[in-house]
């Protein structure tokens, strides 16, 4: 159980990070996705050949029609994560994050309400956990903010419709990324460890090329490998590692709980936008930042009570 929680917070750190190589890529954002799909594959591929062709584990059936759902998850989760391109470019990693955190109470929601792995008074702590969580992200969600494209020390403010369509896109992307942790424990649930990283890789490359091609007519622009695919390589080899361990925390505590704790990304993202890209001036906007981290201190709490 214990290892499940660490598994579950090492998750929440990768999904912070990973979104970081972002910020200095070029990359068109369906593009840049298909490359971090290309390196997840690889990954993926390197992964299940070193697990099953040592014996480290049993070889799991690849025709198994549960696959269709690992499938569909990355049909979804290109959506997803294209979104999550568009809203970092628009509006920032800090104030993209705590939009994109409704993901949080999309997933419990879905894995409370039709897998019901927690029960009784836990479920009443999960909630609360949920809420706190939820709660801190609304306080990360700062209106004023450091734009990382203007000089340092000078603060821009977003007024409505400057960015709406950026919190648009946070939002379409959190239902698409609570959809698939949805569909991401009913698989593992089926005892499918390894076998749905190779499935959710391959339709994320192909999903992401598909639409790419149709989006710009550049078929070819797909083939050519430059010095900007090493960032969403990056990103890629980090979602890996993040998806392999949410898997493993998934088998060992509730998956409702295992999908809260990785919200902690929120705490994670902050940090990162303040510190190192100066998005957010904790100066101006220590009341709220310090309110956010009690929050989510408090969720974890709450979260422990029910595994």
């Amino acid at each position: 159980m214990f290892s499940g929680v660490v598994f579950a917070v090492i998750v929440s750190v990768l999904f912070a990070v990973y979104a970081v190589p972002r910020k200095f890529s070029k990359q068109a954002p369906m593009l840049y996705t298909m490359w971090v799909g290309v390196a997840y594959l690889a990954g993926s591929i390197a992964v299940c050949s070193v697990v099953w062709g040592f014996g480290l584990r049993e070889r799991e059936n690849l025709l198994n029609g549960w696959h269709l759902l690992s499938a569909l998850r990355g049909v979804v989760w290109v959506c997803g994560t294209a979104s999550f391109n568009i809203a970092i470019d628009k509006i920032g990693l800090v104030r993209f994050n705590q939009w994109k955190n409704f993901q949080g109470p999309a997933g419990t929601i879905l894995m409370l309400a039709f897998l019901d792995e927690v029960i009784g008074v836990r479920t009443v702590w999960l909630l609360a956990g949920m809420t706190a969580m939820f709660i801190s992200a609304v306080l990360f969600t700062i209106n004023n903010h450091m734009n990382p494209r203007e000089k340092s020390g000078q603060t821009r403010i977003f007024h409505g419709d400057s960015s709406l369509p950026g919190i648009l896109f946070a939002l379409f992307a959190a239902a698409c990324f609570g959809f698939t942790a949805f569909i991401n424990k009913i698989v593992t649930n089926q005892g499918f460890i390894y076998s749905q990283l190779l499935y959710h890789s391959l339709s994320v490359v192909v999903s992401a090329a598909i639409i790419f091609i149709i989006q710009t007519g550049k078929s070819k622009e797909i083939l050519r490998v430059s010095r900007e695919c090493m960032l969403p390589a990056m990103s890629g080899a980090m979602f890996l590692i993040a998806t392999i361990l949410s898997i493993f925390s998934y088998t060992m505590i509730a998956g409702g709980v295992a999908w809260s704790i990785t919200q902690l990304n929120a705490v994670w993202t902050i940090l990162i936008g303040i510190f190192i890209f100066r998005e957010v001036s904790f100066r101006k906007h220590r009341l709220r930042i310090i309110s956010g981290f009690a929050f989510a201190v408090a969720a974890m709490a709450f979260l422990l009570f029910a595994l």
